[in-house]
């Protein structure tokens, strides 16, 4: 027995308060659908499964949590690089875990937030405005030292300026959170069900990292880029958040375990940041002193990079307004020469946010003018490689830019997973022409993931571009090799399933095999995308009116149009076609420019031409 009389008398009760079938399905579709789908490594079946089928999903979970069951699924867990080759594990929940997590945490939100000391504490741009330093409304000439108590009381809501401002933030923060500790502070701050904290922190333990059959440690809160986490991460700090009011007259803003806040001297600022450390090191945590500042205005200036960050928001606005390309031009080369000057300038805090922020003013021209810093910035530090790849997947394909992207993975040492993911994500959206030269590139960006050191993770960025870029051959071969790999992660496993469509017109017995073994035998993630590809096989092409019409074509077409959604197409223009009906080719013309993804369906069903 899993369960006790306490359980069937008390707690079943008030779970099925917060699990019900209407109010999961409902916090899907408004919360944790777009949560997953904005993770950092996504999905090739983009969890359609999981949302065609949401309603009897929410029944299924309420049943098995009201049942007293209810486990989660193991994590796929990949290393994300943060500096000099250390890396932080992040994980990504099955959608299933993701939506009870969100459940249990909207469940705790109403007393979590009455129960804040004060309104400058933030942990969830979802939940919360926050303005950036960059964000004051002034000149970029007008006099620092005039501007520096609106800087203050307009970015942060300091009460009154002060003349010095303290920086600092929380060594390994989410890595040194004691989960028992962590469950005392919460319910004393939440007078919730103790049930909910229950399966609450039992989720937490099973989604903990903990290899090689080690036990739980009972420490570190997992990594997951969802609501959940944050806002038990964020409560843990409220300790800190009444010293800081009381001490600054509420003149401090905290987000997450960032920590701004003003001081009338050095002596005050040393005596507060002494006493935080004390609360903090009785809860097993510390400051990080190797990021903490006491700043004068005009080494604040310096810190935050203001006239930069404000000059840079001013370029962004003019860039989304210029339409000739001869002004784009001009614009775009004026930008890559303060890019070159602000790479080689003093080092300062903000400085890789400001770089970032480069990065975007050009990828909104659209023009290959900073190509040249392109590689030793992305080999030495990995928090600008996102904002590097985005805006080369956004240029017109060249040689010099093919290039580029090569050299960029090339020149760079991994220590991590997620920065071949990222890459190999780019090339994806990227609009590479079907010629003899995007022939090439495509050749030398497979040879290089299939010669990547042999890991699980990187047979999945493999997969990613196989599944745009490859043959049918080559996709088969893939897939054949995750059971050399013995590739186990659940996340994995859905993706070998969600690319079969490719081959669905090619090697129809080889996808019906695996579909039906996987339906019978394999993996309850993958399995689901079995069954729902088979559903959406035999229901055909779309009326206007279904809801898999308004997924595959929405009102206001996507570019790049996505990978998932090619996926299911190749599954429906097979099915068309051996009902040798031409129904479709007009969606999947008005909607499917890429050239790859155009050619693919016409192999598969020639009347979407």
């Amino acid at each position: 027995m899993t369960t006790t009389a306490r359980f069937d008398l008390q707690r079943r009760k008030q779970l099925e308060k917060i699990f019900t079938p209407a109010k999961l399905t409902s916090l899907w579709r408004k919360v944790v659908k777009d949560q997953m789908r904005s993770l950092e490594v996504r999905d090739l079946h983009d969890y359609y499964d999981f949302n065609y089928a949401i309603e009897a999903r929410s029944r299924a979970i309420c049943d098995i949590v009201s049942s007293g069951f209810y486990r989660a699924s193991s994590p796929l867990v990949y290393r994300s690089e943060k500096k000099l080759g250390v890396t932080r594990h992040m994980l990504i929940p099955s959608p299933q875990d993701t939506l009870v997590l969100q459940a249990l945490a909207d469940s705790l939100y109403e007393d979590v937030k009455n129960a804040q000391p004060s309104g400058h504490a933030y942990y969830a741009r979802a939940r919360h405005f926050v303005r950036l330093p960059h964000e004051i409304r002034a000149a970029v000439g007008y006099p620092w030292h005039l501007l520096w108590p609106k800087f203050q009381q307009e970015i942060w809501d300091f009460s009154k300026a002060y003349p010095y401002l303290v920086t600092t933030d929380i060594a390994n923060y989410y890595d040194n959170i004691g989960l028992r500790e962590l469950r005392h502070v919460v319910s004393a701050v939440a007078k919730s069900d103790e049930v909910y904290l229950d399966l609450l922190f039992s989720l937490l333990e099973d989604l903990s990292w903990r290899p090689d059959y080690l036990p739980t440690s009972h420490k570190g809160l997992p990594t997951i880029e969802i609501e959940a986490p944050r806002l038990l991460a964020h409560c843990l700090l409220f300790e800190v958040d009444y010293i800081l009011k009381d001490r600054t007259s509420d003149s401090f803003v905290r987000w997450m375990d960032d920590v701004n806040f003003g001081a009338e001297s050095h002596e005050k600022a040393k005596h507060l940041l002494g006493e935080i450390n004390d609360v903090l090191k009785s809860r097993g945590l510390a400051l990080n002193l190797g990021k903490t500042e006491v700043l004068t205005s005009r080494e604040a200036e310096a810190h935050f990079l203001f006239r930069k960050n404000l000059r840079l928001t001013k370029l962004e606005q003019r860039a989304v307004r210029l339409k000739s390309n001869p002004a784009r031009v001009r614009m775009a080369a004026a930008v890559a020469l303060e890019l070159a000057d602000h790479v080689e300038s003093p080092a300062a805090r903000n400085k890789a946010k400001v770089t970032k922020r480069f990065f975007t003013v050009l990828g909104k021209l659209r023009v290959p003018a900073a190509l040249n810093v392109i590689p030793s910035l992305f080999s030495d530090d990995a928090a600008l490689r996102p904002a590097i790849l985005r805006y080369l997947a956004r240029l017109p394909f060249s040689r010099r830019v093919a290039k580029t992207f090569l050299g960029a993975l090339d020149k760079t040492q991994l220590f991590d997973d997620l920065t071949l993911y990222e890459w190999s994500d780019a090339v994806v959206s990227w609009l590479v022409p079907r010629n003899r030269d995007g022939v090439m590139f495509v050749s030398a960006v497979l040879e290089r993931l299939a010669a990547s050191t042999p890991t699980p993770f990187s047979w999945f960025c493999h997969l990613n571009c196989l599944a745009k870029y490859g043959g049918p051959a080559d996709v088969k071969a893939a897939i054949e090799r995750a059971d050399k790999l013995r590739i186990r992660e659940p996340f994995l496993q859905r993706q070998c399933v969600a690319v079969l469509p490719r081959l669905w017109a090619f090697d129809r017995a080889f996808v019906r095999d695996r579909l039906r073994n996987t339906t019978a035998a394999g993996a309850p993630d993958a399995a689901s995308v079995a069954a729902n590809l088979l559903f959406l096989y035999h229901k055909g092409f779309p009326l206007k009116n279904d809801r898999l019409s308004f997924y595959l074509f929405p009102k206001t077409a996507q570019q790049p149009y996505p990978i998932a959604k090619f996926l299911l197409l190749c599954a429906i223009g097979d099915a068309e076609a051996r009902r040798s009906s031409k129904v479709g080719a007009v969606d999947v013309a008005k909607y499917v420019s890429d050239p790859f993804y155009r050619h693919w369906l016409r192999q598969i069903n020639p009347s979407w031409k």
